[in-house]
């Protein structure tokens, strides 16, 4: 008798045990939510995060993966080497929706294609991520960024298979041009300087998922039990209006760097030696300082995506050489240094389009200018 009263008890419990299970995630609704870019430069590749929605709780948020503390000591300092860390946070979703609207950005939604306990699996997981010893991570604009990061905890999580037919072939320099040259011209030509071969990689599907339109398309492929992991998308937010293009601006990196060249012709063809004297101290100090910040940025980071940057052919930080004067007094070595310039924009010019690094349009202007100085002083023995 005693037995199967015992028995009697724990069949009870297990059942309301599982009633409550049920009856929590029958009312959790799981999803993905794709910002669209924005004007700022730190909106021009969107934003995405996780939705959470429990009726039963009334409880709406997001939980990002794409935050920081600016209160971060030696913040900047960590931020330039590649040393912050990005955070996990969770934020109300009617503030999201609040702060899109205002600045005229979109918002997409996918739901989650899970059952009770993949849900139950999936808030677990988020909820013990957001404790204060797991929810920062080092962050990596290619690999570990807050799109990837949740690619990973699908992946984690859940056993996803992909449905490929056709992969796009595109590099991350590509991918990061599409997104920032008609919006930025110049903040894109400043990205493409600093970044080096890594940044010419080809983006497979995976790795093309860095950016969060991606992430949304990519998923979109994905399958989890036979099923596709995610819903149709549905817009919550339509975009207000066209996000501004830059791009319209009179002074494009081309059209200035031109002008340079044209600068450069003239005064190479003027008599005014004090005058060629003072622009060639300002093109090479200009050129080879910002040398010098792209070595800093190879060398002296962790940043991946800075590594293995020969942008330094033609921004040489050995062009101070020649403004410190240091082989004045030797014509030899004067001459031997300005034809080692010469050389290495040479090269520049003769492997442009199959050398492994792709070099912005705008440089031929500098490089050609650069030789033409250079040519001008090593034939008038000046």
């Amino acid at each position: 008798m005693r037995l199967l009263v015992f028995v009697t008890f724990f069949v009870l419990l297990w059942q309301y045990s599982t009633a409550q299970v049920d009856s929590i995630s029958n009312n959790i609704t799981i999803s993905l939510i794709t910002g669209s870019p924005g004007d700022d430069v730190y909106a021009y590749f969107g934003h995405t995060a996780i939705r959470v929605q429990n009726v039963a709780s009334r409880q709406d948020v997001l939980y990002s993966y794409g935050t920081f503390d600016f209160d971060t000591p030696n913040f900047y300092g960590k931020f330039l080497q590649g040393k912050l860390l990005y955070m996990l946070s969770i934020d109300a979703t009617p503030r999201l929706f609040q702060y899109y609207q205002y600045t005229q950005r979109g918002i997409t939604e996918q739901v989650l294609n899970l059952n009770n306990i993949q849900e139950e699996q999936l808030v677990q997981f988020l909820a013990k991520n957001y404790e204060p010893a797991n929810r920062f991570y080092l962050y990596d604009f290619f690999y570990d960024n807050c799109a990837t990061v949740i690619r990973d905890v699908f992946e984690k999580e859940f056993k996803i298979e992909y449905q490929i037919d056709t992969v796009r072939e595109v590099t991350f320099r590509q991918i990061l041009q599409e997104y920032v040259e008609p919006r930025d011209p110049w903040t894109y030509f400043g990205m493409d300087l600093i970044l080096g071969i890594p940044t010419d990689k080809k983006a497979d599907f995976r790795n093309q998922m860095f950016i969060p339109d991606y992430l949304s398309q990519n998923l979109a492929k994905a399958t989890l039990d036979g099923k596709p992991l995610l819903q149709q998308s549905a817009i919550l937010l339509p975009v207000s209006s066209a996000v501004e293009k830059k791009s319209a601006i009179l002074f494009t990196p081309m059209l200035v760097t031109i002008l340079i060249l044209i600068i450069t012709v003239i005064i190479t063809f003027t008599k005014n030696q004090r005058l060629k004297n003072r622009f060639d101290r300002i093109l090479f100090s200009i050129l080879g300082i910002a040398g010098l910040f792209l070595l800093f940025m190879w060398f002296g980071t962790d940043h991946i995506a800075t590594k293995d940057n020969w942008n330094v052919l033609w921004m040489n930080p050995l062009y101070l050489l020649f403004v410190f004067g240091v082989f004045r007094k030797s014509e030899i070595s004067r001459r031997g240094l300005l034809i080692f310039y010469i050389s290495t924009l040479l090269f520049v010019l003769i492997t442009w389009g199959w050398f492994a690094q792709s070099f912005n349009v705008a440089v031929i202007p500098i490089v050609i200018a650069l030789i033409v100085r250079c040519l001008d002083r090593i034939f008038r023995k000046i």
